[in-house]
């Protein structure tokens, strides 16, 4: 009986040594939260809200030099890019908005006190731009992330406790190249037009809205209507450096016309084509002249400029 009753106490014993370190865990738990918590994060200490707001685009009216619209109306993304204060470690925050977002055109971040690069970056891209160094946004130099009209905003801005909203307003960044056919309609056969282009840039520095790679660029468009005869392609303009004088690069266009079965059927090489940021570069005249299967290159000359980007560069598509 007194084993018994021993073993009864022991087994007590260790049931109430058991209660016991169960009611501890919780205790123990709360104990280490409540310093987990106690523990203040160095980097929050230092840390503001800061509120970016871009307020419009200007020069959007390639006719009106001073056109302002909501960015909504002409970019259908955006791109804003927070690069950390010198002797920072952490990454770049880079926040992405398409046109359907509640707070497209505004971006909230609690930012340390201290010296930051911004970029803003506005295209209708289908992919967001790599925005890894801060001096050359970085598009596609393909129909995947195809360079497209894109308006930008950069600036070293100093935060500190009474930073509160930066309100910016973007400005275009590429030359467009317009080729509008006076052909009566585009022939049957043709069910896509492909353009590839060198001498422009797939990249910008917005700080200065000069193109920064030297790129070959190409776009596609896929002809279903026969009667529409303009096609629009982008490029960031460079300077060249030759003898000691910058110049703008030129481009070099070549334009084919497919068939069904992929077969080039029509091909004009377009050279020496000028193209200047904020402004139009139009090519008109008959595309198709002579029919299908014919291969021909045209030299740009004669062209007329008219003031600021305000306008558009005309010139007639030879022979």
């Amino acid at each position: 009986m007194k084993q018994k009753t021993m073993r009864q106490s022991s087994a007590l014993k260790k049931t109430r040594v058991n209660s016991l370190g169960f009611m501890l865990i919780p205790l123990l738990m709360a104990s280490c939260h409540a310093r987990i918590h106690e523990i203040p994060d160095p980097d929050e200490a230092n840390r503001v809200p800061v509120t970016i707001c871009v307020n419009n685009l200007n020069g959007v009216d390639y006719a009106q030099t001073r056109a302002m619209v909501d960015v909504g109306q002409v970019c259908s993304n955006l791109s804003i890019c927070i690069y950390p204060c010198e002797g920072e470690s952490f990454d770049k925050i880079q926040i992405n908005q398409t046109r359907d977002d509640p707070s497209f055109g505004t971006v909230s971040q609690n930012l340390t006190v201290g010296t930051h690069k911004i970029v803003v970056v506005a295209h209708n891209g289908d992919k967001n731009p790599t925005m890894t160094n801060p001096e050359s946004i970085a598009f596609g130099s393909n129909t995947l992330l195809k360079t497209t009209d894109t308006f930008c905003w950069a600036g070293d801005i100093n935060v500190t406790q009474q930073t509160g909203t930066i309100n910016v307003s973007l400005v275009r960044a590429t030359a467009m190249f317009r080729l509008d056919m006076t052909d009566l309609q585009i022939p049957d056969q043709v069910c896509e037009l492909q353009f590839a282009y060198k001498g422009g840039s797939a990249a910008v520095n917005p700080f200065t809205l000069e193109g920064t790679t030297k790129s070959n660029q190409k776009e596609s468009f896929i002809v279903t209507d026969h009667s529409s005869k303009v096609f629009e392609v982008f490029t960031f303009p460079r300077y060249e450096e030759k003898n000691g004088v910058r110049n703008l690069s030129q481009l070099e266009i070549t334009v084919t016309a497919i068939d069904i079965y992929g077969n080039a059927v029509k091909e004009r090489v377009l050279t020496d084509v000028p193209v200047t940021r904020n402004r139009i570069t139009e090519c008109s005249g008959e595309f198709f002249a002579g029919g299908v299967l014919e291969y021909t290159n045209i030299g740009f000359g004669g062209l007329q400029v008219e003031q600021d980007w305000a306008g558009t560069d005309p010139y007639v598509l030879g022979q």
